[in-house]
């Protein structure tokens, strides 16, 4: 939600299609959508940001505890009888904040648990910003179900949060009685989805507004959460314009990332890949997407489906990212359906996929120091514990590049120099990136996979620029690279 501009889609002819089918759509809604791209701008920035008060305390009923975790705590809600469902916000960075007051829809049927992860909103906070990892929070939501003395309750995770109930489901199988993913982060890492499509909607006029909004450092974030939406940003995730009041909640309540949190988080989602891992998954599941949630393009859907084959599918035609607000009445009578006949569902087995969590290098580097050896030496186990770190991957490249390696572990290597270094250090990859792409194709090169070099080589040569350094044992610049489009690489 804060990330303002995560694309730059244009246009495509989807906006034809859906303007000759929603011709009267004032008809069941009065407000603006997303269609009739209407622009309006305000003049002037507005700093006194109205302050309507919490929805937590307007909505009669809700009871509220402070949950005790590890080394922290978690601010936590409740409402409802029935079905135990455990309600997981998005972000990587929002509050349970948003579910209000739409869920309170379902407190006839379910027993609803709200609550804020750790390090956003009013659960504790790392006051060094270097502990967050999604491993822990899928441990946060086990110590809340053991805290609230369920067995097994239903998991519904909303954008990111699907991402955190996925993982939820696949350690703890045993305590879930159904999945539930609205809108949800895919995690897909063997799929190559189109960019997404959050300015699709949106004119030159407001791109520029909220990049000067976003680009002020006299506005403080709540600022600039209210006046990005008023400019046009609401277009990105939402279907209808929010009103005022809406957009002052969102702005005050909906938003609040500590510091460390979202960077932390972010290179934990890019390092846990999801594919396959629900090929075997029988716990009843329902996954409900928008035909308008700009936040993928419509091969997301398709995505998702695929990767829950076992899974109840429902696309929303009328919905973007947020579907229990845009088709609220259809969502919640099939969230009901789901709750009752899943909760009757007898599930024996356990699932046979388990989470890859990523590790870092210190166990190894530590037995290094024991034990004694080469880096490559620890290179299989480095791959069987998912280790992602760049200087632990650098010293077993350089090692085996210094003895002229050119074979298929060299280059897995390689692969996973690049990856650790994109989740971990984007500049870094800047400067370096066509570094690593250039000995991947003289690997590859040595490999006499001609074809696949040149690739590396063409990727190496569009980042260059006039950048060169000594990598490893190599000298590589621009003429380098040339030099190996015309002629394969062969050791000295």
């Amino acid at each position: 939600m804060a990330n303002i501009l995560l694309g730059n889609s244009s246009p495509t002819s989807a906006y034809e299609v859906i303007q000759t089918k929603v011709v009267n759509h004032e008809e069941f809604h009065p407000v603006n959508m997303i269609f009739d791209r209407v622009v309006s701008i305000p003049q002037k920035l507005i700093l006194d940001v109205p302050n309507p008060p919490c929805l937590c305390n307007k909505i009669g009923g809700l009871a509220k505890h402070s949950i005790a975790v590890e080394s922290g705590s978690l601010y936590s809600e409740e409402e409802g009888a029935g079905v135990p469902l455990l309600l997981i916000n998005g972000g990587p960075g929002g509050t349970h904040h948003c579910f209000h007051p739409y869920f309170s829809k379902a407190k006839d049927f379910a027993h609803l648990i709200y609550y804020d992860q750790r390090g956003t909103g009013l659960s504790s906070k790392d006051e060094t910003g270097k502990t967050y990892t999604i491993q822990q929070a899928v441990e946060d939501i086990e110590s809340l179900r053991k805290a609230y003395h369920i067995d097994r309750w239903a998991v519904l995770g909303w954008s990111y949060g699907g991402l955190l109930a996925q993982c939820y489901a696949l350690t703890y199988p045993e305590h879930v009685s159904g999945l539930v993913l609205v809108a949800s982060a895919d995690a897909l890492k063997n799929v190559k989805l189109k960019p997404d499509r959050e300015q699709l909607f949106m004119s030159e006029d407001e791109v520029s507004a909220i990049r000067r909004i976003q680009s002020n450092t006299s506005l403080n974030e709540i600022q600039i959460l209210y006046n990005s939406t008023l400019a046009g940003d609401w277009k990105r995730q939402n279907l209808y314009q929010p009103t005022l009041e809406e957009s002052a909640l969102q702005s005050r309540y909906e938003w609040s990332p500590s510091p460390g949190f979202r960077e932390l988080i972010g290179r934990d989602m890019e390092k846990i890949g999801l594919d396959g891992k629900f090929d075997d998954f029988e716990i009843p599941t329902l996954v409900m997407e928008g035909k308008w949630d700009l936040t993928w393009d419509v091969d997301k859907v398709d995505a998702m489906r695929h990767n829950h084959p076992h899974g109840q599918f429902e696309l929303f035609e009328r919905s973007s990212h947020c579907i229990f607000h845009d088709e609220s009445d259809r969502f919640f009578s099939i969230l009901r359906q789901f709750l009752e006949s899943s909760s009757r569902q007898q599930i024996s087995y356990k699932p046979g996929h388990r989470i890859e969590w990523p590790v870092e290098a210190s166990e190894l580097l530590r037995m290094i120091a024991v034990k004694g050896g080469s880096y490559s030496d620890y290179y299989e186990e480095a791959l069987t514990k998912n280790i992602l770190d760049v200087d632990f991957w650098a010293n077993i490249v350089g090692e085996m590049l210094s003895a002229k390696r050119g074979d298929d572990k060299c280059f897995i290597a390689l692969q996973k120099l690049e990856y650790s270094m994109r989740c971990h250090d984007s500049k870094q990859w800047f400067e370096w990136g066509f570094g690593i792409k250039t000995l991947q194709g003289h690997v590859l090169d040595i490999l006499g996979r001609r074809e696949l070099a040149t690739e590396c080589y063409r990727e190496a040569l569009d980042s260059v620029g006039e950048k060169e350094g000594d990598f490893f044992i190599s000298h590589i610049d621009r003429k380098r690279i040339c030099d190996c489009l015309v002629t394969p690489f062969k050791w000295e």
